[in-house]
């Protein structure tokens, strides 16, 4: 049985495919609440039903229960990630993540089980990735860190390009572009900013603000999200208003495609044998009316070669990366029992 794990920023999703063929999801938010530990408060969850965990005289309310609590309280949630990080050397972060993971990760039944799995942020050899890896081998599994580039990539490119092209990711801590050829990472640039960068740059442009549980004044950004998301918005670079929205993907994009273009430069008697490929985009960001056309214009100022005809949106990014991890995760045991 091959699995998955997708370690996002919001939630954490897993993938697994038994011999039957037959694939189970779970998901779990990330999120957080915490309680002070007093016996009114223990009750109180008891009664509710509400699990929680213990640490240095706190109760930890994790994942959907949190937000449960916190709608009819005046606990704040408290995100499990930010900025694409966990803060490792807090042992609360440590063992919430933990214990998330094994809620919806079971421990493997038969040795020689492969999970493939992607954490947050830019690289997959970063702190979390590393603790992420050890925590899905406690639970029986070979751990493989892969990337959102290549998963979206083989789950989401058409079969006609023989799962070639160009994959771009506007996520929430971090974007990526790779070009994919064959199945294989080619060329791949990352950028630490996404939707979660955005909303904090558009609240302050903006002047939302609202208030948090202690009565103090910060930047909306549940309100910054509402208007980057609102139906009027276009970054169709052909209207003759554009969107002011549109100057803060435009500084997006260019982070993201000015170093993938120095990399291509050095591979480009590489690339020059290749056929003109589609491209795919996804992530947080890349469902807003436009961007297809204004990331071409990009794509086309810079010289890089593509189908114009096949630049496509993939609405559930989540659903697309998890799946193509999985189909990594078969891959690499299929190569294990070969190479046995």
């Amino acid at each position: 049985m091959s699995s998955a794990l997708l370690t996002g920023s919001i939630c954490l999703r897993t993938l697994q495919n038994n011999e039957q063929f037959k694939l189970t999801r779970r998901s779990i938010d990330t999120a957080y609440a915490v309680m002070d530990d007093t016996n009114e408060n223990r009750q109180l969850l008891q009664r509710l039903s509400v699990p929680f965990l213990f640490s240095e005289g706190t109760l930890i309310i994790p994942g959907e229960q949190a937000g449960k609590i916190s709608r009819f309280s005046n606990l704040e949630l408290l995100p499990l990630i930010e900025q694409g990080e966990l803060v490792l050397n807090d042992p609360v972060h440590r063992q919430l993540l933990s214990t998330l993971i094994q809620s919806i990760l079971p421990r493997s039944r038969t040795t020689g089980e492969h999970c493939a799995f992607i954490t947050p942020g830019s690289t997959s050899t970063s702190a979390l990735s590393k603790l992420v890896s050890q925590l899905i081998a406690l639970q029986g599994y070979k751990p493989f860190a892969t990337t959102i580039t290549l998963a979206a990539g083989l789950s989401s490119l058409p079969a006609a390009s023989r799962f070639s092209g160009y994959v771009v990711y506007l996520g929430h801590s971090h974007s990526e572009i790779g070009l994919i050829h064959q199945s294989r990472v080619v060329a791949r640039q990352s950028t630490p900013y996404g939707s979660e960068w955005m909303d904090e740059q558009l609240a302050h442009a903006y002047k939302l603000l609202t208030k948090n549980p202690d009565g103090e004044m910060v930047p909306d950004l549940a309100g910054a999200r509402d208007k980057r998301l609102g139906p009027e918005v276009s970054l169709s670079p052909y209207l003759s208003s554009p969107s002011a929205i549109s100057s803060w993907y435009d500084s997006l994009l260019d982070s993201l495609l000015d170093q993938f273009v120095s990399q291509m430069a050095s591979i480009q008697a590489y690339t020059s044998t290749l056929a003109t490929l589609p491209v795919i985009y996804l992530g947080e960001l890349a469902t807003v009316n436009g961007l297809g056309e204004l990331l071409a214009q990009h794509l086309n100022s810079r010289e890089i070669q593509f189908d114009a005809q096949q630049v496509v949106c993939i609405p559930d990014a989540a659903d697309a990366i998890i799946r193509g991890a999985l189909v990594i995760a078969a891959m690499e045991e299929e190569s294990s029992a070969q190479a046995a």
